[in-house]
């Protein structure tokens, strides 16, 4: 439902929003006028003293205005129930007067604490809305790529509770789909043998390198995953001077960083040629150390754990790298561009991979990072191959708007990306943004149900699972044209002209996103969750199956519990730490045929 509009603001709620908090005002309300009728009716005997006539008075017009307000509520609440999503309110001007009533002076108690939640400041009025913008004009910017900033559903009228519940139809839907193919139905793009051989190699790899990729994050990431031990173990190591053997470099924690680098790498101090904790907007901490398990120079630049690295990500537009690869088309990720040119100053202006490979010059170097930093070293892997031929990259849960088609077919020939389940990190780009929103909208407009029974049935399937075919809408995804019919009055679901639509199009839902489209680098080994561990991963049993993995299986936003918490960098330092026992454990027993990739 379209947000309200109260003192000429657009407010982030909606008229169908008001049943929860419309039930637990009538639950605080029943009790207040039980107990103060209880009060009356026990006490009633004994006000003929003096003032009692005034607090007999009192007690009933309190107990009468308590049950006008009371029925005031429930009204409010039962006209907000009988509210579709995508179904004009069925407001009478008895329930309309009634609702005004409340929200004036009845409601003022609620009104304050939800001021600063729900106000909407991009919505100052309901004049502010945007035309669809005239070609031509160099004020309007219609025909140019939207900034990074905007915000990828500020051309809609939807409120949180929409998008909620949205999602919440999209994860079922999704389920739905998926639970209904059949074995044949699924198509998938069978890897090359050379792929197939190096499975367990790489693999291997990955769960090696995985441990400077978390190391970068330093001692936060190290306590987070180790609560109750990790602060005995690096506490001392806070307080101790090291002499300064090589050029380590870091704020003034950097003893707390580098006693979990150390406990996390398995490392001695003397196998660090650079530690730097410097975080600004563009430029990342990174760590150069000796690997000499598997003879490699390691880079390990650290993944997004800072307001300057968010800012680093959401500089989303696209650029041109500026490497001798002999690549036409190098459009990438603007934000992380910087941050790997900033990384890529700093191992070679300064001589730092000088210093590393003149200590083992046999050595070869190797490129890691998680998240943000997995982008960064995957950039930063295409910039040092000029130099350094031999060079690999690992990018654990690499961001999908990193590299145009031409460097992704590029990089597949020294880079290995890793992917856990539903992560969304690998599965985000501004394109898929705008296909999230343009499925939201579709489930929104299909749908026919009262948004709380939506989201209380999508929390119970959340929680505990469920049927996915029991969806409190209809989605048969045919019309597309309900998606522009007006939903309130003349409001409709889009009341913004979106820049990331052409200007030539009728719609801008019928239009193509004006946005370059992006890949995740290398090959990507994907590890999917199987057999039944639980909604959010509570059991240990948890299984995971490995294989090769094209870039299209994410070229969408897939939604889900685990859709986060599938990029966390201690949820999958633990899923490599199954599968990789797992799979040496397979190996050890009789051969039974199998192939490689099959369910671990």
């Amino acid at each position: 439902m379209p947000g309200m509009v109260l003192f000429g603001r657009r407010w982030a709620i909606a008229s169908d929003d008001l049943v929860f908090p419309g039930f637990l005002e009538l639950l605080l309300r029943v009790l207040w006028w039980i107990g103060i009728l209880m009060l009356y009716v026990m006490h009633r005997g004994k006000l003929d003293c003096a003032g009692g006539v005034l607090l007999s008075s009192y007690l009933i017009v309190l107990i009468v205005l308590l049950a006008v307000i009371i029925c005031t509520v429930l009204a409010i609440v039962c006209v907000s129930m009988r509210v579709g999503s995508s179904s004009p309110p069925p407001w009478s001007p008895l329930s309309l007067s009634l609702t005004r009533l409340g929200g004036r002076w009845l409601h003022i108690p609620l009104l304050v604490p939800v001021t600063w939640i729900v106000v909407s400041p991009a919505s100052s009025s309901t004049a502010s809305r945007q035309q669809p913008p005239a070609c031509g004009k160099p004020e309007s910017g219609s025909c140019a790529v939207a900034s990074g900033r905007t915000t990828i559903l500020e051309d809609t009228d939807l409120v949180p509770s929409d998008i909620a519940a949205g999602l919440a139809l999209l994860h079922q839907q999704q389920d739905n789909i998926s639970s209904n193919l059949e074995p044949d139905d699924v198509v998938s793009r069978p890897p090359e043998p050379s792929q197939e051989a190096d499975l367990d190699e790489e693999l291997e790899n990955c769960h090696h390198y995985m441990q400077f990729a978390a190391a970068a994050y330093g001692w936060p990431l190290y306590i987070y995953r180790n609560p109750f031990t990790g602060l005995c173990k690096i506490g001392g190591d806070c307080c101790r001077s090291r002499p300064t053997e090589y050029d380590l470099v870091g704020g003034d924690q950097l003893n707390c960083h580098f006693g979990s680098i150390l406990h996390t790498t398995g490392l001695q101090y003397r196998d660090f040629i650079h530690v730097s904790f410097h975080d600004k907007v563009y430029e990342l901490p990174f760590l150069v150390a000796l690997d000499h398990r598997k003879e490699s120079v390691v880079v390990a630049v650290r993944g997004t754990m800072s307001l300057q690295d968010i800012l680093t990500d959401l500089s989303a537009e696209s650029e041109t790298l500026d490497c001798e690869c002999g690549v036409q088309d190098r459009l990438v990720h603007k934000g992380i561009s910087q941050a790997a040119r900033y990384v890529y100053r700093r191992l070679i202006g300064d001589g730092i991979l000088s210093q590393a490979f003149s200590i083992a010059p046999e050595y070869r170097l190797v490129v890691v990072g998680h998240s943000l930093g997995a982008g960064a070293a995957a950039l930063l892997a295409i910039m040092l191959r000029n130099s350094y031929p031999q060079v690999r990259c690992y990018a654990f849960s690499p961001p999908r708007g990193l590299l145009s088609k031409s460097l992704c077919e590029y990089s597949k020939s020294f880079t290995v990306s890793l992917v856990l389940g539903k992560d969304v990190i690998p599965r985000l780009s501004v394109t898929n943004l705008e296909d999230l929103k343009r499925r939201i909208l579709r489930v929104i407009a299909h749908c026919s149900q009262p948004k709380y029974k939506i989201l209380l049935h999508g929390c119970w399937y959340e929680l505990f699972g469920g049927s996915p075919e029991n969806l409190p809408a209809e989605l048969d995804g045919g019309d597309q044209g309900r998606l522009t019919q007006p939903l309130l009055g003349e409001q409709s679901l889009l009341t913004h002209w979106s820049p990331a639509y052409s200007c030539s199009s009728d719609s801008p839902l019928d239009s193509s996103p004006k946005y370059p489209p992006l890949y995740p680098p290398g090959r990507i080994i994907h590890l999917e969750e199987e057999g039944s561990a639980g909604r959010f991963g509570c059991c240990s049993a948890t299984q995971y199956g490995v294989r090769w993995a094209h870039e299209a299986e994410f070229s969408r936003i897939l939604i889900g519990p685990k859709m986060l918490t599938d990029h966390m960098p201690d949820v999958l330092m633990r899923a490599l730490d199954s599968v990789v026992a797992d799979r040496a454990l397979c190996v050890s027993c009789p051969a039974q045929g199998l192939p490689d990739v099959d369910v671990v």
